[in-house]
């Protein structure tokens, strides 16, 4: 999802590079890519040493598990220089459950897990008008001294739109519909697929030509997030019982999306012309025609 940055409000937000970062910068763009700040990037400075193996996913590392934070991207990086991105699943003492295996068998005793997050504040004093399409620029130098450049939208709001959906929710639908599965994942799993389902949601309403920020009230995604987690679970082969063709099932989840995301659009005021007011033309209502067989 894009960021969604309060008028007038300092937000702090969050970038993952695509390689391991020795440093970045960070540049905050006007929709007409005039640059209006270049606030302080900074990256997570966690390292810590792999002191034993387990398996491909449960580690152990000399220092005290607190350091690090279920669901967020660390660097594994061997002791000979090979490295690859990795989320962390569960921690517990000193104890780690990786959701994504590093790129070999085993780690190693010796390893390392370095920070891969970047944080940068965007101040109040840059974001006191309200428009869509800002920028934010980041340059990261990779520890092999290449370079990366990347630009991410955002967006300055009156106000800001909840996630449609969290890890719990992920878990809950789960245990109820693939039981096994949902006892054998860690947190990291249900983090990353809430992110999916999230990310799915947003882009179902962008593809409607809308912003979610305008919406009066974008609590109520409850349905359009149970379709949205049917078709990842899919892409990730697990597809129910009788499901068939599985393009078919998926186009049909494709429709079935489209119709609840217009269902929430279609029962709430949308503040087309981001006036901070409901104008008479943007209040929606819905219509209930009852059917009778004769």
């Amino acid at each position: 999802m894009d960021p969604l940055l309060p008028q007038s409000v300092s937000t702090a937000v969050v970038y993952v590079p695509p390689g391991r970062p020795s440093s970045v910068t960070c540049r905050f763009l006007s929709p007409a890519g005039v640059e209006l700040a270049t606030p302080a990037a900074t990256v997570d400075a966690l390292n810590a040493t792999i002191a034993s193996v387990t398996d491909a996913e449960t580690i152990t590392v000399t220092v005290n598990a607190g350091s690090f934070a279920a669901g967020r991207f660390y660097w594994w990086v061997s002791a000979d220089g090979q490295e690859s991105l990795t989320r962390l699943g569960q921690k517990d003492g000193t104890t780690l459950r990786l959701e994504h295996p590093v790129a070999r068998d085993l780690p190693e005793v010796g390893d390392t897990l370095r920070g891969a997050q970047v944080t940068a504040i965007i101040s109040s004093t840059v974001t006191g008008t309200l428009d869509e399409n800002y920028a934010i620029e980041w340059t990261t130098t990779m520890a092999d001294g290449s370079t990366f450049v990347e630009r991410k939208v955002a967006h300055v709001v009156r106000a800001q739109a909840r996630a449609p959906c969290d890890a719990g929710f992920i878990k809950a639908a789960m245990v109820v519909s693939w039981p096994g599965v949902a006892d054998d994942r860690s947190f990291g799993f249900f983090a990353d697929m809430a992110e999916r389902v999230c990310d799915r949601v947003w882009k179902q309403i962008r593809k409607a030509g809308r912003y979610v920020h305008l919406l009066w009230d974008a609590s109520d995604t409850a349905a359009a997030c149970r379709v949205a987690l049917e078709y990842e679970l899919s892409i990730d082969k697990l597809n129910p019982a009788g499901a068939g063709d599985i393009k078919t099932y998926r186009d049909g989840l494709d429709a079935e999306l489209t119709r609840e995301v217009e269902a929430i659009y279609s029962s709430r005021p949308y503040d087309e012309n981001n006036s901070g007011s409901a104008d008479a033309t943007e209040i929606r209502t819905v219509n209930a025609i009852s059917l009778r067989r004769t």
